[in-house]
């Protein structure tokens, strides 16, 4: 997945944002939406969070202009953050999919996600404290979780 914010007075940032998505798209060869279901629905769940749409569009502001404080940031350091954001959102998507798909145990999510086990139990635990997700109890000695 790429964001990038690009105005209208941009035209050579944009081509050269497109281009690069080109490129990178055309690297990993054709899509097989069938086998990548799940990771489709969790990314398009992230562009359509709205943390996400005013993190992506506050970037000119910031950069320009300054946060609430006045401090203007760095084009590259606002992006490390923003795709930082966008990875922890999206692997908290996938998370509450493989969980509504019957993957209700950390093992079980991290080998349908392809997330290691740490990130996992960190994210639940996340999940968790803002009541997107609830510890159901214990089954064969491994815990195990739900979508609220």
């Amino acid at each position: 997945m790429h964001l990038a914010w690009v105005s209208s007075a941009e035209a050579q940032h944009f081509v050269d944002v497109a281009n690069k998505v080109t490129e990178s798209i055309k690297s990993q060869g054709p899509l097989k939406a069938d086998e990548l279901q799940m990771q489709l629905s969790a990314a398009e769940m992230t562009v359509n969070e709205e943390a996400v749409r005013w993190l992506v569009g506050k970037e000119i502001t910031i950069t320009s202009k300054g946060d609430v404080y006045g401090r203007k940031w760095d084009v590259n350091r606002y992006e490390a953050f923003l795709d930082s954001a966008l990875e922890k959102v999206y692997h908290k998507n996938l998370i509450c999919l493989a969980i509504k798909a019957d993957f209700t145990s950390v093992r079980e999510i991290s080998k349908k996600t392809g997330l290691i086990l740490q990130r996992v139990s960190y994210l639940l635990a996340d999940l968790e404290k803002t009541n997107m997700v609830e510890f159901m109890g214990m089954q064969d000695s491994k815990p195990v979780f739900a979508v609220i």
